[in-house]
Order: C-alpha cells, then structure tokens, then sequence
C-alpha cells in the first residue's frame, strides 16, 4: 500500500502556502497546468478535477510523439519548480491511458476481446494478473498515489454439451479498493472511482499561489 502522496505536499505549498517573497495567483493555463498535475498523479474521480483533466485531454495532435510533445509542453507552463525533473514527461507518457478507470476499461475489454473469438474453447483466455503492469513506471513512482488495479476470478460448475461437469471461470479487472464484481455479472455494475488518498479535498482554484521568482 502506497503512503500519502509526497507531491501534494510538494506542489500545494508551493501553490498554496507560498513563503516569504511576492505571492500572484495563478490563472489560466498556469493554473490549469498546476491542476492538471495534481489532479493526474491521484485525483481520479475527485470532483474538483473534472476542469483540470478536461483541459488537458482537449489537447490533440496529428501522431502521438507529437500529442505527447504539446502535453508536456502544457505540463511545463505550471511554475512549481519543487517537482522531480522526471514527473512531468512521466505524466505526459502514462498519464491519460493510465488512469485507473481507464486502464481497468482496457483490461477488461483484452478479455473479453479474447472469449469472443474463442468459439472452439482452443484459447486461454486466462489473465496472468501481470497485464496492467504496462503501466508500472506510473503506478510505481514515488510521486503517484494510485495502486494496481485488481483481477477478481470467480469459477462455477457447469455442465457442458456432452453432459459432463466441468469447471468455467470468469475474469475482470476492477480498481483498487473498488467492490468485488456482482455474483452475477450480468447487468454489470457500474464500478466506483477508488478512494484517493491524493490530497486534493477542498483544492480552490482562485487560492492557487506562487512564490515570485
């Protein structure tokens, strides 16, 4: 289990507890960036967010070199000069297909991928749990407070066609700290947003500050 998250207490103090030394608030897309920040090492689902990840995922290119060139670009304009030098091209090369309900989503979709063009039962369609390390380098920085998602398998007896019993398993991902699958997968639940120990609770735009160079 991670610990709170060091860069919260990096980038509010000095967002939001500048020290001594002309303080100016933040605005545009200096504080969109600052946010942006914050809000994709461990803010998913926190309400306060939703500004912030939208302005950075409305950031298009023609090729994804390029994409991940004009988000880092954007990353960059935040001013808090405490962050890892890493932190920034981390967030522009994990940060969108590593959030958590989007990794889950890709996760899932790999499986059943997988079942539907099974027919003959040739295939396994088995997850070795080890699939949502392709995000590992995000997941496992000191600076993000997300935890690898969870794969929940849940196996039954069935009878099959030529009546014998046999044993058939289902897979899916969820979130970490997120409910167990339903017994029933069908309708499927909608799975909540993990609980985030990022400290982003009663984060205010208008209180962003900086400390003047």
């Amino acid at each position: 289990m991670k610990h709170p998250n060091p860069i919260a207490a990096t980038v509010s103090a000095a967002l939001l507890l500048a020290g001594a030394g002309p303080v100016s608030a933040l605005s545009g897309d200096q504080e969109s960036a600052c946010g942006a920040i914050l809000c994709l090492v461990g803010g998913s689902g926190v309400a306060e967010c939703a500004g912030y990840l939208a302005r950075y995922f409305a950031i298009t290119a023609s090729t994804p070199q390029k994409l991940l060139n004009r988000r880092l670009d954007f990353l960059n304009l935040c001013p808090a000069s405490d962050l890892p030098a890493d932190i920034r091209p981390l967030i522009a090369s994990y940060g969108a297909q590593c959030q958590p309900p989007t990794l889950v989503s890709y996760l899932n979709a790999q499986i059943q991928w997988c079942e539907a063009r099974n027919l003959d039962g040739s295939a396994d369609c088995k997850p070795s749990g080890d699939e949502w390390r392709m995000c590992a380098p995000f997941y496992d920085h000191a600076y993000t407070t997300y935890e690898a998602p969870r794969l929940n398998e849940r196996c039954t007896m069935v009878t099959d066609a030529d009546g014998y019993e046999t044993e058939r398993c289902t897979y899916i991902w969820t979130e970490a700290g997120a409910p167990p699958p339903p017994a029933d997968p069908a309708p499927t639940a909608e799975v909540q947003p993990a609980p985030t120990r990022f400290a982003i609770r009663g984060f205010t735009p208008s209180a962003l500050t900086l400390q003047g160079g």
